[in-house]
């Protein structure tokens, strides 16, 4: 008699995930700890162990990087309660609350929820935070204002239970212009609002989009599979793809459980195929998607507006900045940020790609004193995307993940990119540290990225860096090598010293490396 086998080969983690997704938070507070299963499976709601045994953090989920001053302070308080008093900036504008016990996470999560915020899905297979250029609302280049499509996608996603299994995380960013401050290239789908002459001569607005982008071992860049989608029907698109991620990743090996993977295998042709078919089987309307190449009839914008001090938008308003070092600001400090909004501002406090807080709104006459309450704080605004603006993950402060102090390498940075002789160069360099190759600070599109690595000696190895140059947010940095932490200061002098020496006009660290291939 022949026996026939039926199986498919799954990971472990698809294996947990079949049996349910549902934890009750306040029967693992009771025994204050989890399973192994149950840590999984708590991902789903923004739960993820910390390095340290016995606590955790929270991710808190902010589309767009936008919160009222109310949900500040409730962000404040819940903080002080249960996280030591400390709230992190995330390079996608969320907000983590570390060092959490295990008892304490459900009153923390209901305390959240007291002003409409949530943890869930901060973290897991499922689709994350969408992000949205910082200065979407009154940016004087956009084509369209995108933070309330981040907001639509995040909710439209969030609510869709056949979109709570994916193979692994999913992540959406939308840019207001070409010029990418969001950093579209580098997610699962990335869209770039444009404008363009319609068919009837008169100018329209949509979204071009990006699929495939992503870090990690193994990083590549997005590639458009749809040249222009009407505003109406972008949630919808980011949907249908979602879908052939869900249907078509890879369930067996995590480590190649990403969109960029199915991109890599199927390219954009085939991966815009089923995208469409999905578009069909659920009854949109495809009449106006288009992939034909046209001329971009939006406002000419600069290569990086972000540097701009002080942005006036069109509200004729002006957006003033506070750079918290290291992602890092009290309870105290955070609640008084919701305090200066109110008084200064729109109400609103916005978390940006570069971990630092921005008040919007802000009348010209009185931006010498909102600034001034600022730096009363201890935080600088001037130099936001700029040489001392650098970006570290949280490191082996508290990822148990990460193989590097990416924080004692910013302090050890700093002192560096202060000198005077850098004044020069100090809105044309970005620096971006990461702690191990998931690239939660993205340092492959920063002008130099440092990853965190061993270095093997003869006996044991010590603590050290790949160090990448030239990167933008359509491009990655070329390796130039590794090195031992403090060599790893010498060599980034050495880059910015050559950098000084060569440059022309006002070029970025990135445009000299293309025109010369800059090493050190």
């Amino acid at each position: 008699m022949q026996r026939k086998l039926e199986f498919k080969q799954r990971s472990e983690e698809e294996e947990i995930k079949e049996s349910g997704l549902n934890i009750d938070f306040d029967e693992i507070a009771k025994k204050g700890k989890m399973s192994k299963e149950e840590g999984l499976i708590a991902k789903w709601f923004g739960i993820y162990g910390s390095r340290q045994p016995g606590t955790h953090m929270a991710r808190v989920v902010i589309p767009g990087g936008e919160m009222t001053s109310s949900q500040v302070r409730v962000v404040a308080r819940v903080a002080e309660l249960y996280a030591q008093g400390r709230v992190s900036l995330t390079t996608r504008q969320c907000v983590q609350l570390h060092m959490l016990k295990t008892p304490s996470l459900p009153d923390m999560m209901r305390g959240l929820a007291e002003d409409g915020l949530t943890t869930f899905h901060g973290c897991g297979d499922v689709n994350r935070n969408v992000v949205a250029c910082p200065l979407a609302q009154t940016c004087r280049y956009r084509r369209i204002n995108v933070l309330p499509y981040a907001k639509e996608i995040s909710r439209d996603l969030a609510g869709m239970r056949d979109l709570d299994n994916l193979p692994r995380k999913f992540k959406i960013a939308l840019s207001g212009c070409g010029a990418g401050c969001a950093q579209p290239f580098i997610n699962c789908i990335g869209i770039n609002a444009l404008q363009r002459k319609g068919a009837d001569g008169n100018d329209e607005t949509g979204f071009r989009v990006i699929i495939g982008g992503g870090q990690g071992w193994e990083a590549f860049l997005g590639q458009e599979i749809l040249s222009f989608v009407p505003k109406n029907k972008i949630s919808a698109v980011c949907r249908a793809v979602a879908l052939l991620f869900r249907d078509h990743g890879d369930r067996r090996d995590r480590t190649r459980a990403r969109l960029k993977f199915v991109m890599h295998n199927y390219g954009p042709e085939k991966c815009r195929e089923i995208v469409m078919e999905y578009l069909k089987e659920e009854g949109v309307d495809t009449s106006g998607m288009d992939t034909a190449q046209f001329e971009e009839t939006g406002v000419a914008y600069p290569d990086r507006p972000l540097t701009e001090e002080d942005p006036v938008g069109t509200d004729g308003k002006t957006i003033v900045r506070a750079i918290i070092p290291k992602g890092e600001i009290d309870h105290h400090r955070f609640k008084r940020m919701a305090e200066l909004t109110e008084i200064f501002g729109n109400k609103r406090l916005y978390v940006t790609n570069r971990q630092n807080l921005e008040i919007h709104g802000v009348l010209s006459e009185r931006i010498a004193e909102v600034k001034a309450e600022i730096e009363k704080l201890g935080y600088e605004t001037n130099g936001s995307f700029g040489i001392t603006d650098i970006v570290p993950c949280v490191g082996t402060t508290y990822c148990p993940k990460a193989v590097s102090r990416t924080r004692d390498m910013y302090d050890m940075l700093q002192p560096l990119v202060r000198q005077e002789k850098f004044d020069p160069i100090s809105k044309s360099v970005t620096i971006n540290i990461t702690g191990c190759p998931n690239s939660c600070s993205p340092f492959r599109i920063a002008d130099i990225g440092l990853r965190g690595l061993r270095i093997r000696e003869e006996i044991g190895s010590v603590e050290g860096y790949e160090i990448r140059v030239g990167g933008q947010h359509d491009k990655f940095g070329k390796i130039m090598g590794e090195y031992k932490t403090q060599d790893s200061i010498k060599a980034i002098e050495n880059i910015l010293d050559k950098f000084l020496e060569i440059r022309e006009g006002d070029e970025t660290l990135s445009d000299c490396a293309a025109r010369t291939g800059l090493t050190a």
